[in-house]
């Protein structure tokens, strides 16, 4: 974690080069023994184009032109987990262009969860400009950056296949297209990706995106809140191209003047639409046109709402392969049980937009990962059975396991355990991991639930069978232990009567994560 900068000295010129066969990864603390244990959320790590310190009094002059350069770099030139910010690029030529990263001539390299904030050019691409590339995005967000006349976040011009998938693209403006500009036959693809209060300054429009003589796709994105100044196109224009748009939600998009209209959506001609939601209406296969009722749009949070006609709406023939997960990283199918299956395929049927209707959100964790063996104490999961607690004197890991749905307004979540060896067992619920998910030695188990931790309740098995779940008796409801919308996290303890590792005659079962919905 920490700043780092393309050079100590104040050449403009250079920047930090991605490199054939390198990765560069950020977010270490410093004391891990390996990549896996980094976190670059809570160790933020810096490239930063600001040479002499002083963006905070607004002197940007003296900043880098670029903070990352391709230098035609393959993929597996690889950048992963940093915020880049800072550049400027202010000059001439292809110093006008790409303040966070210039990409040209078959510079391919990988880009995973970093933030582009904050970069700015005169020319196009504020966070970066792409030329006759195919980089790929994943995990990434690009906020506030500034694109001169094309392109706030990005502009791509001739023969670029860029792939953005899971990315988030707020705040940005350029003259033309308010975030990514896609120009002279490039094949962009733009997957899961969202798109909200971007803005195109200029008469060219495309609040969100400008199109001019391409293929680009568009697939469960959300492009909800853009603006357009001058143009009424104000989420998509399209200008000579075949946009594809499929899966996705794009409204809520104004340009100027009077009422706003799919016109303000979708501007141009050349789209092929399905199972789309799109305000004002649009011709195609399993469009729609009602209010996608998504949680808070002006507060940021672009969910569905159980109220959502894009619930269950989607083509799944459309969900390209590396969509597994979702925006938040969920199961990108999930069914909502309650609502009508409406989309196209077998059930489940993916969501319209870049999340997928929350069911449960359950995630096992303090839990062996397939090895056999037992280690005492248990504190290394290599050492006990796959999804199952540390082992007991059955032999066996306990194990928790949930059913039903987990939404604070029709709740019917419970909590079913078993393979445990005492007639009694009590369920507890913490507000967070202990150890990041690690858990720490309790008993003859790992301790993995804590914050605020409170009692559910105690079964007891009064069939005297030896494992549960018998007839129900080691199964608990949890509605009462949850009193707001988040992540809460379940354990059982049970008495270990002939303690397996150590005399401490307790064990706990794995641990479960649980995100509650409204």
């Amino acid at each position: 974690q920490g700043l780092y900068k393309p050079t100590a000295t104040t050449t403009r010129t250079i920047s930090i080069n991605l490199k054939s066969g390198v990765s560069i990864l950020g977010g270490f603390a410093g004391t891990e023994a390996t990549s896996a244990q980094r976190d670059f959320v809570a160790h933020v790590t810096i490239l930063s184009g600001d040479l002499n310190g002083d963006d905070g009094s607004n002197l940007l002059n003296d900043n880098s032109f670029h903070v990352l350069n391709g230098v035609s770099a393959p993929a597996s030139a690889v950048i992963d987990g940093f915020t880049v910010t800072g550049g400027n690029a202010n000059s001439s030529a292809n110093n006008d262009r790409g303040g966070g990263i210039l990409l040209l001539s078959n510079s391919n390299g990988t880009i995973r969860n970093c933030i582009f904030r904050a970069n700015r050019c005169t020319f196009g691409g504020g966070a970066g400009y792409i030329n006759a590339s195919s980089p790929t995005f994943t995990d990434c967000r690009f906020e506030n950056n500034v694109g001169g006349s094309f392109g706030g976040a990005f502009d791509q011009a001739t023969n670029v296949a860029t792939n953005f998938t899971r990315c988030i693209f707020s705040g940005n403006s350029a003259g033309r297209a308010g975030a990514i500009e896609i120009f002279s036959s490039s094949p962009v693809k733009v997957y899961d990706c969202l798109f909200f209060n971007n803005t195109a300054t200029g008469s060219g429009g495309g609040g969100a995106v400008f199109v001019s003589a391409s293929t680009p796709s568009f697939r469960n994105c959300t492009i909800f809140g853009n603006t357009s100044n001058a143009n009424a196109a104000a989420g998509i224009i399209n200008s000579g191209s075949s946009v594809e748009v499929s899966n996705c939600i794009v409204y809520g998009n104004t340009g100027p003047g009077g009422a706003q209209a799919a016109a303000n959506q979708l501007g141009g001609s050349g789209y092929n639409v399905t199972y789309s939601c799109v305000q004002g209406g649009f011709a195609g296969t399993g469009n729609i046109a009602a209010n996608p009722n998504l949680a808070n749009t002006g507060g940021g949070d672009f969910h569905l709402t159980l109220a959502s006609p894009c619930i269950d709406a989607g083509n799944n023939a459309t969900i390209p392969p590396v969509l597994t997960v979702d925006l938040d990283g969920r199961p990108r199918l999930a069914d909502e049980p309650t609502v009508p299956d409406t989309g196209a395929g077998s059930a489940p049927i993916v969501d319209m937009g870049a999340y997928e209707f929350p069911v449960p959100s359950v995630m096992l964790y303090c839990a062996g990962d397939g090895a056999s063996g037992v280690q005492c104490p248990c504190g290394n999961n290599s050492a006990f059975f796959f999804d199952e607690g540390c082992v007991n004197s059955l032999g066996l890991g306990s194990r928790l396991r949930t059913s039903g749905v987990a939404r604070i307004q029709s709740d019917t979540l419970v909590l079913v355990g078993d393979q445990m060896p005492s007639a009694s067992c009590l369920y507890f619920q913490g507000t967070t991991q202990l150890n990041g998910g690690a858990g720490f030695s309790f008993g003859d188990g790992l301790r993995c639930a804590g914050g605020a931790v409170v009692r559910l309740g105690t079964k007891t098995n009064v069939s005297g069978a030896s494992q549960y779940p018998v007839a129900g008796d080691a199964s608990i409801s949890v509605r009462g232990g949850v009193v707001s919308p988040g992540v809460r996290n379940y354990q059982i303890w049970y008495r270990n009567a002939a303690a397996f590792c150590t005399p401490s005659t307790f064990n706990l079962s794995n641990g479960v994560e649980v995100t509650w919905e409204l």
